[in-house]
Protein backbone atom coordinates (compact mmCIF):
# COMPACT_ATOMS: atom_id res chain seq x y z
CA UNK A 1 0.00 0.00 0.00
CA UNK A 2 1.57 3.49 -0.57
CA UNK A 3 2.59 5.32 1.31
CA UNK A 4 3.36 2.06 4.36
CA UNK A 5 7.32 0.59 4.89
CA UNK A 6 7.56 -2.43 4.35
CA UNK A 7 9.19 -4.44 6.93
CA UNK A 8 12.74 -4.59 5.89
CA UNK A 9 12.17 -0.67 5.66
CA UNK A 10 11.19 -0.72 9.07
CA UNK A 11 13.80 -2.08 10.47
CA UNK A 12 16.43 -0.20 8.42
CA UNK A 13 14.75 3.10 9.78
CA UNK A 14 15.01 1.42 13.21
CA UNK A 15 18.21 1.08 12.61
CA UNK A 16 19.19 4.41 12.00
CA UNK A 17 17.07 5.71 14.73
CA UNK A 18 19.34 3.81 16.89
CA UNK A 19 22.14 5.32 15.37
CA UNK A 20 21.62 9.01 15.50
CA UNK A 21 19.43 8.46 19.02
CA UNK A 22 20.91 6.86 22.30
CA UNK A 23 18.32 6.72 25.38
CA UNK A 24 16.66 10.09 24.28
CA UNK A 25 19.98 12.22 23.15
CA UNK A 26 21.23 12.83 19.76
CA UNK A 27 24.93 11.48 18.84
CA UNK A 28 25.53 15.34 18.75
CA UNK A 29 24.56 15.65 22.14
CA UNK A 30 26.30 12.84 23.20
CA UNK A 31 29.64 13.66 21.97
CA UNK A 32 29.60 17.27 23.55
CA UNK A 33 28.29 16.07 26.37
CA UNK A 34 31.35 13.81 26.46
CA UNK A 35 33.60 16.43 24.95
CA UNK A 36 32.64 18.94 28.19
CA UNK A 37 33.07 15.86 30.35
CA UNK A 38 37.30 15.27 29.22
CA UNK A 39 37.08 18.67 29.03
CA UNK A 40 36.83 19.31 32.82
CA UNK A 41 38.68 16.32 33.83
CA UNK A 42 41.73 17.80 31.89
CA UNK A 43 41.13 21.35 33.96
CA UNK A 44 40.83 19.65 36.98
CA UNK A 45 43.87 17.38 37.01
CA UNK A 46 45.89 20.30 35.15
CA UNK A 47 44.78 22.60 38.47
CA UNK A 48 46.39 19.60 41.00
CA UNK A 49 49.79 19.25 39.28
CA UNK A 50 49.92 22.92 38.54
CA UNK A 51 49.01 23.96 42.29
CA UNK A 52 51.05 20.54 43.32
CA UNK A 53 53.82 22.34 41.49
CA UNK A 54 53.47 26.35 43.24
CA UNK A 55 52.87 24.94 46.76
CA UNK A 56 56.63 22.79 46.41
CA UNK A 57 57.58 26.10 44.87
CA UNK A 58 58.33 25.18 40.92
CA UNK A 59 57.73 27.62 38.81
CA UNK A 60 57.63 28.11 34.86
CA UNK A 61 55.63 24.82 34.73
CA UNK A 62 52.55 26.54 33.56
CA UNK A 63 53.01 25.78 29.68
CA UNK A 64 54.27 22.18 30.40
CA UNK A 65 51.58 21.23 32.73
CA UNK A 66 48.59 22.16 30.12
CA UNK A 67 50.65 20.44 27.46
CA UNK A 68 50.78 16.76 29.30
CA UNK A 69 46.96 17.38 31.17
CA UNK A 70 46.03 18.91 27.37
CA UNK A 71 47.36 16.00 25.84
CA UNK A 72 46.37 13.46 28.28
CA UNK A 73 42.57 14.17 28.51
CA UNK A 74 42.30 14.71 24.85
CA UNK A 75 43.94 11.70 23.16
CA UNK A 76 42.24 9.76 25.49
CA UNK A 77 38.90 11.51 24.12
CA UNK A 78 39.96 10.91 20.41
CA UNK A 79 40.39 7.14 21.66
CA UNK A 80 37.18 6.62 23.01
CA UNK A 81 35.25 5.48 20.41
CA UNK A 82 37.63 2.45 20.40
CA UNK A 83 36.82 1.59 23.73
CA UNK A 84 32.93 2.02 23.24
CA UNK A 85 33.19 -0.34 20.45
CA UNK A 86 35.47 -2.84 22.49
CA UNK A 87 32.27 -2.76 25.23
CA UNK A 88 29.62 -2.97 22.38
CA UNK A 89 31.65 -5.85 20.84
CA UNK A 90 31.32 -7.65 24.08
CA UNK A 91 27.57 -6.80 25.15
CA UNK A 92 26.51 -8.06 21.79
CA UNK A 93 28.43 -11.43 22.16
CA UNK A 94 27.65 -13.63 25.24
CA UNK A 95 30.39 -14.83 26.71
CA UNK A 96 31.42 -16.79 29.96
CA UNK A 97 32.24 -13.94 32.35
CA UNK A 98 35.72 -15.07 32.92
CA UNK A 99 36.39 -14.69 28.94
CA UNK A 100 34.71 -11.39 28.72
CA UNK A 101 37.16 -9.87 32.02
CA UNK A 102 39.87 -11.61 29.77
CA UNK A 103 38.91 -9.88 26.83
CA UNK A 104 38.67 -6.66 28.76
CA UNK A 105 42.08 -6.79 29.60
CA UNK A 106 43.56 -7.41 26.38
CA UNK A 107 41.40 -4.25 25.51
CA UNK A 108 42.51 -2.51 28.23
CA UNK A 109 46.45 -3.09 27.38
CA UNK A 110 45.39 -2.09 23.66
CA UNK A 111 43.85 1.02 24.41
CA UNK A 112 46.76 2.00 26.59
CA UNK A 113 49.24 1.42 23.90
CA UNK A 114 47.77 4.04 21.96
CA UNK A 115 47.06 6.30 24.59
CA UNK A 116 50.59 6.62 25.38
CA UNK A 117 51.98 6.47 22.03
CA UNK A 118 49.45 9.29 20.92
CA UNK A 119 50.70 11.60 24.01
CA UNK A 120 53.92 10.66 23.59
CA UNK A 121 53.73 11.92 19.64
CA UNK A 122 51.62 14.96 20.26
CA UNK A 123 53.76 15.98 22.81
CA UNK A 124 57.09 15.67 20.76
CA UNK A 125 54.93 17.49 17.85
CA UNK A 126 53.64 20.57 20.03
CA UNK A 127 56.22 21.24 22.46
CA UNK A 128 58.65 22.71 19.84
CA UNK A 129 55.82 24.91 18.06
CA UNK A 130 54.92 26.57 21.42
CA UNK A 131 57.79 27.67 22.26
CA UNK A 132 58.59 24.42 25.26
CA UNK A 133 61.64 23.02 23.26
CA UNK A 134 62.03 19.61 22.66
CA UNK A 135 59.72 17.10 25.07
CA UNK A 136 61.25 14.19 27.04
CA UNK A 137 58.97 11.63 28.04
CA UNK A 138 61.43 9.51 29.24
CA UNK A 139 62.32 5.76 27.89
CA UNK A 140 59.09 4.11 26.42
CA UNK A 141 60.02 0.80 27.68
CA UNK A 142 59.16 2.08 31.47
CA UNK A 143 56.60 4.71 30.02
CA UNK A 144 54.15 2.07 28.67
CA UNK A 145 53.63 0.10 31.90
CA UNK A 146 53.48 3.19 34.01
CA UNK A 147 50.39 4.61 32.25
CA UNK A 148 48.81 1.37 32.05
CA UNK A 149 47.82 1.65 35.68
CA UNK A 150 46.22 4.96 35.20
CA UNK A 151 44.81 4.00 31.43
CA UNK A 152 42.96 0.41 32.97
CA UNK A 153 41.25 2.31 35.71
CA UNK A 154 39.90 4.94 33.29
CA UNK A 155 38.84 1.87 30.89
CA UNK A 156 37.43 0.08 33.57
CA UNK A 157 35.39 3.36 34.77
CA UNK A 158 33.90 3.60 31.02
CA UNK A 159 32.96 0.42 30.45
CA UNK A 160 31.38 -0.06 33.86
CA UNK A 161 29.56 3.45 33.13
CA UNK A 162 28.80 2.48 29.42
CA UNK A 163 27.39 -0.83 30.44
CA UNK A 164 25.50 0.95 33.22
CA UNK A 165 23.63 2.68 30.84
CA UNK A 166 23.65 0.11 27.90
CA UNK A 167 21.82 -1.77 30.41
CA UNK A 168 19.29 0.91 31.20
CA UNK A 169 18.63 1.17 27.22
CA UNK A 170 18.27 -2.34 26.98
CA UNK A 171 15.20 -2.02 29.54
CA UNK A 172 13.46 1.11 27.98
CA UNK A 173 13.43 -0.64 24.99
CA UNK A 174 12.00 -3.95 27.02
CA UNK A 175 9.32 -2.03 28.36
CA UNK A 176 8.51 -0.60 25.09
CA UNK A 177 8.69 -3.26 23.16
CA UNK A 178 6.30 -5.22 26.00
CA UNK A 179 3.98 -1.91 25.68
CA UNK A 180 3.77 -2.41 21.73
CA UNK A 181 2.82 -6.03 22.09
CA UNK A 182 0.45 -5.25 24.75
CA UNK A 183 -1.31 -2.77 22.05
CA UNK A 184 -0.96 -4.99 19.66
CA UNK A 185 -2.79 -7.34 21.91
CA UNK A 186 -5.82 -5.03 22.66
CA UNK A 187 -5.82 -4.55 19.06
CA UNK A 188 -6.51 -7.33 18.08
CA UNK A 189 -8.79 -8.45 20.35
CA UNK A 190 -10.59 -5.47 19.66
CA UNK A 191 -10.75 -6.35 16.04
CA UNK A 192 -11.97 -9.77 17.20
CA UNK A 193 -14.98 -8.37 18.82
CA UNK A 194 -16.26 -6.52 15.85
CA UNK A 195 -15.64 -9.11 13.67
CA UNK A 196 -17.85 -11.23 15.70
CA UNK A 197 -20.40 -7.99 15.72
CA UNK A 198 -20.79 -8.01 11.84
CA UNK A 199 -21.83 -11.11 10.50
CA UNK A 200 -24.12 -11.43 13.71
CA UNK A 201 -26.03 -8.47 13.12
CA UNK A 202 -26.10 -9.46 8.91
CA UNK A 203 -27.85 -12.73 9.85
CA UNK A 204 -30.46 -11.65 11.80
CA UNK A 205 -31.20 -8.94 9.48
CA UNK A 206 -31.40 -11.45 6.80
CA UNK A 207 -33.72 -13.84 8.72
CA UNK A 208 -35.88 -10.48 9.28
CA UNK A 209 -35.88 -9.84 5.61
CA UNK A 210 -37.10 -13.97 5.31
CA UNK A 211 -40.16 -13.84 7.63
CA UNK A 212 -41.15 -10.78 5.08
CA UNK A 213 -40.86 -12.52 1.99
CA UNK A 214 -43.98 -14.60 1.06
CA UNK A 215 -46.00 -12.01 2.83
CA UNK A 216 -45.06 -9.09 1.05
CA UNK A 217 -42.14 -9.03 -1.53
CA UNK A 218 -42.66 -5.20 -1.85
CA UNK A 219 -41.33 -4.52 1.56
CA UNK A 220 -39.03 -7.12 1.27
CA UNK A 221 -37.40 -6.03 -1.40
CA UNK A 222 -37.33 -2.48 -0.02
CA UNK A 223 -35.76 -4.09 3.03
CA UNK A 224 -33.22 -6.03 0.48
CA UNK A 225 -32.10 -2.21 -0.87
CA UNK A 226 -32.19 -0.78 2.85
CA UNK A 227 -30.01 -3.45 3.69
CA UNK A 228 -27.81 -2.79 0.82
CA UNK A 229 -27.49 0.66 1.88
CA UNK A 230 -26.88 -0.20 5.41
CA UNK A 231 -23.71 -3.05 4.56
CA UNK A 232 -22.36 -0.08 2.19
CA UNK A 233 -22.46 2.44 4.69
CA UNK A 234 -20.78 0.04 7.32
CA UNK A 235 -18.16 -0.97 4.59
CA UNK A 236 -17.11 2.40 4.21
CA UNK A 237 -15.94 2.50 8.32
CA UNK A 238 -15.14 -0.75 8.48
CA UNK A 239 -11.20 0.18 8.90
CA UNK A 240 -12.71 2.55 11.74
CA UNK A 241 -13.10 1.28 15.72
CA UNK A 242 -14.90 4.84 16.36
CA UNK A 243 -16.62 6.71 13.98
CA UNK A 244 -18.74 9.85 14.18
CA UNK A 245 -22.12 10.00 16.17
CA UNK A 246 -23.70 11.24 12.85
CA UNK A 247 -22.33 8.12 11.00
CA UNK A 248 -23.46 5.77 13.41
CA UNK A 249 -26.83 7.54 14.24
CA UNK A 250 -27.54 7.16 9.94
CA UNK A 251 -26.38 3.34 10.65
CA UNK A 252 -29.43 2.78 13.38
CA UNK A 253 -32.10 4.54 11.29
CA UNK A 254 -31.72 2.09 8.27
CA UNK A 255 -31.72 -0.43 10.39
CA UNK A 256 -34.73 0.31 12.40
CA UNK A 257 -36.50 1.46 9.00
CA UNK A 258 -35.70 -2.10 7.57
CA UNK A 259 -37.06 -3.42 10.92
CA UNK A 260 -40.24 -1.17 10.69
CA UNK A 261 -40.66 -2.61 7.28
CA UNK A 262 -42.12 -5.62 9.49
CA UNK A 263 -43.43 -4.07 12.71
CA UNK A 264 -45.09 -1.55 11.01
CA UNK A 265 -46.61 0.63 13.61
CA UNK A 266 -45.77 -1.13 16.42
CA UNK A 267 -42.40 -0.29 16.23
CA UNK A 268 -41.94 3.57 17.19
CA UNK A 269 -38.89 5.36 17.69
CA UNK A 270 -37.74 9.13 18.87
CA UNK A 271 -34.39 10.65 19.26
CA UNK A 272 -33.40 13.04 21.71
CA UNK A 273 -29.78 14.38 20.80
CA UNK A 274 -28.35 17.07 22.00
CA UNK A 275 -26.95 19.72 19.27
CA UNK A 276 -22.88 19.72 18.90
CA UNK A 277 -22.40 16.01 19.44
CA UNK A 278 -22.41 15.06 15.37
CA UNK A 279 -18.86 14.79 15.31
CA UNK A 280 -18.02 13.07 18.68
CA UNK A 281 -16.74 9.70 18.20
CA UNK A 282 -18.05 6.46 19.20
CA UNK A 283 -17.53 2.83 18.75
CA UNK A 284 -18.76 1.82 15.36
CA UNK A 285 -21.93 -0.04 15.61
CA UNK A 286 -22.61 0.36 19.48
CA UNK A 287 -26.21 1.31 19.07
CA UNK A 288 -27.38 -0.94 16.14
CA UNK A 289 -26.94 -4.05 18.81
CA UNK A 290 -29.10 -2.15 21.49
CA UNK A 291 -32.18 -1.43 19.45
CA UNK A 292 -32.06 -4.73 17.91
CA UNK A 293 -31.98 -6.28 21.28
CA UNK A 294 -35.16 -4.11 22.16
CA UNK A 295 -36.64 -5.25 19.26
CA UNK A 296 -35.51 -8.71 19.68
CA UNK A 297 -36.69 -9.32 23.26
CA UNK A 298 -39.03 -6.21 24.12
CA UNK A 299 -41.57 -7.15 21.13
CA UNK A 300 -41.63 -11.36 21.80
CA UNK A 301 -44.41 -10.71 24.84
CA UNK A 302 -46.07 -7.29 23.67
CA UNK A 303 -48.82 -6.89 21.53
CA UNK A 304 -49.20 -2.97 21.96
CA UNK A 305 -45.71 -2.59 20.20
CA UNK A 306 -42.58 -1.20 21.24
CA UNK A 307 -41.43 2.92 21.86
CA UNK A 308 -37.82 3.00 21.39
CA UNK A 309 -35.71 6.28 22.49
CA UNK A 310 -32.10 7.15 21.71
CA UNK A 311 -30.60 9.69 23.48
CA UNK A 312 -27.09 11.35 23.41
CA UNK A 313 -25.71 13.73 25.64
CA UNK A 314 -22.58 15.48 27.07
CA UNK A 315 -21.74 14.81 30.82
CA UNK A 316 -18.94 16.26 32.79
CA UNK A 317 -16.47 15.51 29.98
CA UNK A 318 -18.40 11.90 28.86
CA UNK A 319 -20.63 11.32 26.03
CA UNK A 320 -23.65 9.25 27.28
CA UNK A 321 -25.51 7.27 25.03
CA UNK A 322 -28.80 5.67 26.21
CA UNK A 323 -31.54 3.31 24.02
CA UNK A 324 -34.48 2.84 26.36
CA UNK A 325 -37.50 0.88 25.19
CA UNK A 326 -41.20 0.41 26.70
CA UNK A 327 -41.09 -3.44 25.91
CA UNK A 328 -40.71 -6.28 28.34
CA UNK A 329 -37.83 -5.65 30.00
CA UNK A 330 -35.81 -7.87 32.09
CA UNK A 331 -38.19 -9.46 33.89
CA UNK A 332 -35.89 -11.32 36.84
CA UNK A 333 -32.94 -11.81 35.25
CA UNK A 334 -29.75 -9.56 36.35
CA UNK A 335 -27.67 -7.38 34.89
CA UNK A 336 -25.07 -10.28 34.59
CA UNK A 337 -27.55 -12.68 33.40
CA UNK A 338 -29.27 -10.16 30.53
CA UNK A 339 -25.62 -9.99 28.86
CA UNK A 340 -25.68 -13.23 28.19
CA UNK A 341 -28.51 -13.32 26.75
CA UNK A 342 -27.18 -12.77 23.37
CA UNK A 343 -24.06 -12.06 21.64
CA UNK A 344 -24.64 -8.39 21.49
CA UNK A 345 -24.79 -6.64 24.83
CA UNK A 346 -21.38 -8.85 25.70
CA UNK A 347 -19.53 -7.76 22.84
CA UNK A 348 -20.41 -4.01 23.65
CA UNK A 349 -19.34 -4.16 26.89
CA UNK A 350 -16.08 -5.62 25.51
CA UNK A 351 -15.34 -3.55 23.21
CA UNK A 352 -16.15 -0.58 25.58
CA UNK A 353 -13.41 -2.20 28.12
CA UNK A 354 -10.56 -2.64 25.00
CA UNK A 355 -11.58 1.23 23.85
CA UNK A 356 -11.64 3.07 27.18
CA UNK A 357 -10.44 0.70 30.01
CA UNK A 358 -11.78 2.29 33.39
CA UNK A 359 -12.93 5.10 31.88
CA UNK A 360 -16.34 3.98 30.47
CA UNK A 361 -19.19 2.37 32.32
CA UNK A 362 -21.91 0.44 30.90
CA UNK A 363 -25.31 -0.74 32.40
CA UNK A 364 -28.48 -2.46 31.93
CA UNK A 365 -32.01 -2.22 34.09
CA UNK A 366 -35.38 -2.49 33.86
CA UNK A 367 -37.24 1.28 33.89
CA UNK A 368 -39.53 2.10 36.76
CA UNK A 369 -42.21 2.72 33.91
CA UNK A 370 -41.30 -0.33 32.12
CA UNK A 371 -39.38 -1.81 29.80
CA UNK A 372 -35.68 -1.75 29.67
CA UNK A 373 -32.70 0.80 29.59
CA UNK A 374 -29.35 0.61 28.37
CA UNK A 375 -26.74 3.54 29.30
CA UNK A 376 -22.75 3.72 27.56
CA UNK A 377 -20.55 6.34 29.40
CA UNK A 378 -17.51 6.94 27.10
CA UNK A 379 -14.91 9.68 27.12
CA UNK A 380 -15.98 12.90 24.83
CA UNK A 381 -13.88 13.96 22.07
CA UNK A 382 -14.06 14.75 18.85
CA UNK A 383 -13.23 13.70 15.10
CA UNK A 384 -10.23 15.56 13.70
CA UNK A 385 -11.73 18.04 10.83
CA UNK A 386 -11.64 16.06 7.56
Amino acid sequence: MAGEASPRNKSREQKDADRTEYLGFTRAQIWGTLFLVYTATFFLFFTYRYLDDLARERVGTLGMRLLEEGTGSYTAFVLLPLVLWMARFYVQRRRARIRVVLMHVAGAVVFSAAHTTLMAVSRWAIAPLVGLGSYDYGIMLFRYPMEFSIDFVFYTITVAVFYFFERLRMAQAQQLAAAELQTKLAEAQLQNLRLQLQPHFLFNTLNTISSVMYEDVRAADAMVTQLSDLLRMTLRTANSHEIRLSQELQITRLYLEIMQKRFEDKLRVTYAVDAGLENSLVPQLVLQPLVENSVRHGLKESTAGIDISIGARRENGNLILQVADTGAGLGTLDSEAALKRGLGLANIRGRLEQLYGTGQAFSIANREAGGAEVTLRFPFHLAEPC
